[in-house]
């Protein structure tokens, strides 16, 4: 079968390298154009066209839908796999290729239906997730679906790591499909259940220290890969990493106090302390937080806000 792979993010790699080692032909991979980037505000392509063009694979960065439609036409794939595209696809394309437009998503449809499904399930503090399979209509995530699996959240699980492990997961149930895709029929969504994970915001991974520890660990899991979790200090904004509990001897008394202790930066929350293992302050690079602490000279009363 001639396929094609839309996507706009190195999530989808597993299952482009699992294609290109089997009996279809992928003929393509559609993302996102070139975006101006950089302190020299020069076209860059994404990482995934990065590494699909470094592969020597046939890409396609279609900027409105005609060209979209043009490169169809002309590659004349059977079936797209959508994965991470962060596009809706127009209806009036969706019956071109002769199985459709598959999409497969990572939670278990009709729950968290949008953009970040991984990071609003661990947000929420849900202890399993999945990816499901489904046929795109013209709906968000509402098309009917031909297959489920679920799997756990483990404790540790970040956004990057439970990603990487549902792709791979998924990739010999997709494979499997696409063996029976045109003597399979895919079965309509229930009409109740839904939920939402709608885009998230670079001020939605700002961090509340009047929040639960568990709160704020669940933010940075995740969060700090995308779009990176921060406060501020001394009005200046502070991109934050490896938050996690500290059981260290301290004087801190109210939320976003900070403090030295043996060579931790910790900090209060509502009901315990964190320590916080790297920083990147404004206008400088990312170092030790322990390096931060002795350039700022904390006195008492030092704080995030």
């Amino acid at each position: 079968m001639q396929l094609s792979v839309a996507s706009s993010s190195l999530v989808s790699v597993p299952i482009i390298e699992a294609l290109l080692n089997s009996e279809h032909n992928l003929v393509s991979v559609i993302t996102n154009p070139d975006k101006v980037a950089g302190r020299g505000q020069q076209f860059r392509a994404n990482e995934l066209a990065a590494w699909a063009e470094e592969k020597s694979l046939a890409v396609a960065k279609p900027a409105d839908v005609s060209e979209l439609n043009r490169h169809l036409l002309d590659s004349q794939p059977q079936l797209i796999v959508t994965i991470a595209y962060g596009k809706i696809i127009p209806v009036e394309l969706l019956h071109g290729p002769r199985f459709g437009w598959i999409n497969l998503h990572f939670s278990i449809l009709p729950k968290l239906r949008g953009a970040a499904p991984v990071q609003w399930a661990i947000l929420n503090g849900e202890t399993t997730t999945g990816f499901t399979i489904f046929k795109l209509d013209k709906g968000m995530d509402t098309g009917p679906v031909y297959l489920s699996r679920e799997t756990d959240i483990r404790p540790e699980d970040t956004t990057a790591t439970l990603l990487d492990r549902l792709s791979h997961v998924a990739v010999p149930e997709l494979l499997e499909l696409l063996s029976v895709i045109g003597k399979t029929r895919a079965t309509p969504q229930p009409l109740s259940g839904a939920t939402f994970a709608p885009k998230i915001t670079k001020d939605m991974a700002r961090i509340t220290w009047s929040e639960s520890t568990e709160q704020i660990t669940r933010k940075a899991r995740a969060l700090e890969d995308n779009p990176g979790i921060w406060s501020t200090f001394n009005g200046d904004r502070i991109s934050l990493y490896g938050l996690e509990e500290s059981l260290v001897a301290n004087t801190l008394k109210n939320p976003g106090d900070i403090e030295m202790v043996d060579n931790q930066l910790v900090i209060r929350t509502a009901d315990s302390v964190l320590s916080i293992k790297e920083v990147t302050p404004a206008g400088k690079k990312r170092m030790p937080a322990s390096d931060f602490a002795r350039g700022a000279r904390l006195d008492s009363g030092a704080k995030f806000e």
